[in-house]
């Protein structure tokens, strides 16, 4: 069984969605403090004069630094209106708006109170478009040793899923301590995503790294999966390889 772990994020990008595909299970880091370098609550898109423009969930930050992501409330109760307006202002002209606006309108519909569930809503329908079938799990919901550094505890919450192979980002490298995965009988391997390139309306040059969304407005479903599935195919054959060869 493959496990990826990784914090949420608000409409997230064909990065972790191509990560969250290529594994069998897919853990919300949701008990981690929320980073302002992070994609938690935002995530980039393109204004209609093509440049790049963050939407981002406000949360109450009293305190936040010290607190999980999952406890963090909202803070103000008109960001629903505000980035469904920029959302149609962005790409209200693009081809497949109207196929799209209906899948993701629930986001900015529904009652929230933490940020936690409009962030997970909106990944939820993300993996719904592109046919993502990974199960889903919360940190918070599992039985395991909160007192552990950094890649302790990656490998104490891969434990208490039960996976035997942790899907990680190539950025993880740098602190894994691979030798204890290797103690464990787990298997490490390391995401190989090369971003896909599709058409894209008002920028001179492709944008990588934005918001599905993007891809999703420009595409439509049908060839949005296309696109994604090609890709995620690719890097699974990538990091199996990659894996053969270390070993």
């Amino acid at each position: 069984m493959i496990l990826c772990i990784h914090q949420p994020s608000y409409f997230p990008w064909l990065g972790l969605l191509d990560k969250i595909a290529n594994s069998d299970i897919y853990l919300v880091m949701d008990e981690v403090q929320l980073s302002d370098s992070a994609y938690q609550n935002r995530n980039i898109f393109i204004s209609p004069d093509g440049k790049i423009k963050f939407q981002t969930i406000s949360f109450n930050k009293k305190d936040y630094l010290k607190r999980r992501f999952c406890d963090l409330e909202l803070s103000q109760p008109d960001w629903q209106e505000k980035h469904y307006n920029t959302l149609i202002s962005y790409y209200g002209k693009h081809k497949y708006f109207k196929e799209i606006l209906p899948n993701i309108e629930p986001v900015f519909k529904k009652t929230y109170s933490y940020l936690i569930e409009p962030v997970m809503d909106s990944m939820r329908i993300c993996m719904e478009i592109l046919n993502i079938p990974t199960k889903i799990n919360f940190q918070h919901m599992l039985d395991y040793s909160r007192d552990n550094k950094k890649s302790d505890l990656v490998l104490s919450l891969v434990k208490a899923i039960g996976a035997d192979i942790y899907l990680a980002g190539n950025g993880s490298k740098d602190y894994m301590q691979l030798d204890s995965f290797e103690k464990s009988q787990i298997r490490v391997i390391f995401n190989n995503f090369k971003h896909p390139q599709y058409e894209q309306k008002n920028t001179v040059k492709f944008e990588a790294g934005l918001s599905s969304l993007d891809l999703f407005f420009n595409m439509g479903i049908e060839r949005s999966r296309e696109i994604f599935w090609q890709s995620a195919e690719s890097s699974k054959k990538d990091l199996l390889q990659n894996f053969i060869n270390e070993h």
